[in-house]
């Protein structure tokens, strides 16, 4: 059987504790639900889920809970905010050394991401720096008054390198 998403939004706890205080004290949900500005069925499921799990409270979700509790989360936060070049394996070696429990670096990864902590390209420094460029420069400058044959002998290349196969050497911080 599947599970359907929920319909609606969830009952304050003081609604739910009157809508079964007012049922134990003997009246129909159509009575009541009037005086609440609650439909038929949301009384009924109240009372339904009262009887059933003779609480009122929330269940607890479903799914596998967090490794990490909420102070080895901040410590991780701030070690990658203090250095963005440290690696997530190595923040969860610091992580596991001083309080919490071993993690995975694709847990520490993840982490990250939900504190919003987002992995980017490092900037690239200028393939050209300006003492070569004025330089290049003064050579155009030099040559303009000379032949077409001299400027056709001349390489002229934009010192692009292409890797076809593997990484180009792209960090993450």
């Amino acid at each position: 059987m599947f599970n359907k998403a929920p319909h609606g939004k969830e009952l304050f706890e003081d609604l739910r504790i009157r809508i079964v205080a007012l049922h134990k004290d003997g009246l129909g949900y159509k009575r009541f639900r009037n005086n609440l500005k609650l439909s038929y069925s949301t009384v009924a499921r109240v009372i339904q889920r009262f009887s059933k799990m003779g609480s009122i409270q929330d269940r607890p979700h479903k799914g596998r809970s967090t490794k990490l509790s909420a102070r080895p989360v901040r410590q991780v936060q701030i070690l990658a905010s203090k250095n963005r070049r440290m690696s997530a394996a190595s923040i969860a070696l610091e992580v596991a050394e001083v309080e919490g429990p071993l993690v995975s670096a694709q847990t520490i990864r993840c982490t990250l991401q939900q504190v919003g902590l987002h992995w980017r390209h490092l900037r690239r420094k200028p393939l050209l720096k300006l003492a070569y460029r004025k330089a290049r420069k003064q050579f155009a400058e030099d040559n303009l008054s000379k032949s077409m044959n001299y400027q056709n002998c001349v390489l002229w290349s934009d010192e692009t390198k292409i890797n076809l196969f593997g990484s180009n050497g792209v960090q993450h911080v």
